[in-house]
């Protein structure tokens, strides 16, 4: 009888040294209030302490659905094409994505940028100087013919004005190295490895980019309100001090195009031309107040040609791609 107690006794420490540390808390988790039975789930969790524990996911928007995967595209007559759903980053259409190439006055965007960050009083008075001439393009407003700075910034990014975009620089309160420093420092922030600005103006051909880049700056800058309202306007009209009166006539002809009336809207977007780089153009484009994409194209042919290569490949992407 006695044997038979100290066999029990041995056997139940033997049992007891292979359960969990807690026997309490495995009873507890084990059983939930409704008494639904989670005795595995809990044995799981109370095993395994070192096991890590991954946030909750995101609520992520999924990219668009293909539904025509027939259709491979459109030819354009552009040397790098890209079309990005903005949202997330899904390329649509690519075209030779990684090769730098002059990106003329595109280059702009980046200097309304910088000019915007030293917080500039837009409805203070200034003027174009001599030292900000430039030649190439159109200068719409005389040298010393007072207008506000605000209408400068509408001049370099509605007409691609380059006197007035280095009178921007200028009234920064930089100097030009430092202000082209600035925009290649702001580059490297947003993403863009493979971009090199060495002016303000998009003059020169070393202003060099991908439209992978290019499509990363054109979704940051225009975040900004201000520059966004101004690439959308066809035309302008600047007034000076002295009672002139200045029209200044975008350089993007998509404004007029079917792809700014209803279901669809130009977001915004800059036109860029050098010979070094033939006619570029970067757009954002919008459907039924969503939906929207990037399209930017480098070198092509011809200035229309540009803007059948960008409507061409935004119309494509809209028939062939479906948005949840």
């Amino acid at each position: 009888m006695i044997f038979r107690l100290i066999v029990q006794v041995m056997l139940s420490t033997v049992f007891l040294q292979f359960l969990p540390y807690d026997g309490g808390m495995m009873e507890r988790l084990a059983v939930n209030p409704e008494g639904i039975d989670r005795t595995a789930l809990a044995v799981e969790e109370s095993l395994d302490t070192n096991r890590p524990h991954l946030p909750e996911a995101l609520d992520v928007s999924q990219p668009p659905t293909r539904v025509h995967p027939t259709s491979v595209g459109v030819e354009t007559t552009a040397v790098s094409a890209l079309v990005l759903d903005r949202t997330t980053r899904t390329p649509l259409f690519e075209k030779n994505i990684d090769e730098p190439r002059s990106i003329g006055s595109i280059t702009k965007l980046m200097t309304a940028h910088i000019f915007l960050e030293t917080s500039p009083d837009l409805d203070a008075q200034a003027a174009i100087e001599s030292q900000d001439v430039r030649l190439g393009g159109t200068q719409h407003i005389p040298v010393g013919d007072l207008v506000t700075v605000r209408d400068l910034l509408k001049a370099s990014l509605v007409g691609s004005d380059n006197s007035a975009t280095a009178a921007l620089a200028r009234l920064s309160g930089m100097t030009e190295g430092d202000f082209v420093a600035r925009m290649n420092e702001a580059a490297a922030e947003i993403g863009m490895q493979r971009t090199t600005f060495v002016d303000m103006t998009g003059l020169s051909q070393d202003n060099r980019s991908i439209v992978a880049d290019l499509a990363l700056m054109l979704d940051h800058i225009l975040q900004n309100e201000t520059i966004r309202t101004i690439t959308q306007q066809s035309v302008i009209t600047v007034s000076s001090t002295s009672g002139s009166f200045y029209t200044v006539e975008s350089t993007d002809d998509l404004l007029h195009s079917f792809l700014n009336q209803p279901p669809y809207a130009i977001v915004g977007g800059k036109t860029g031309y050098l010979p070094e780089a033939g006619y570029c153009l970067g757009t954002i484009f919008s459907e039924n107040g969503g939906h929207e994409i990037i399209v930017v194209v480098l070198g092509s042919e011809t200035d229309q040609s540009r803007f059948q290569d960008v409507k061409s490949l935004a119309a494509w992407a809209y028939k062939v791609y479906d948005w949840l």
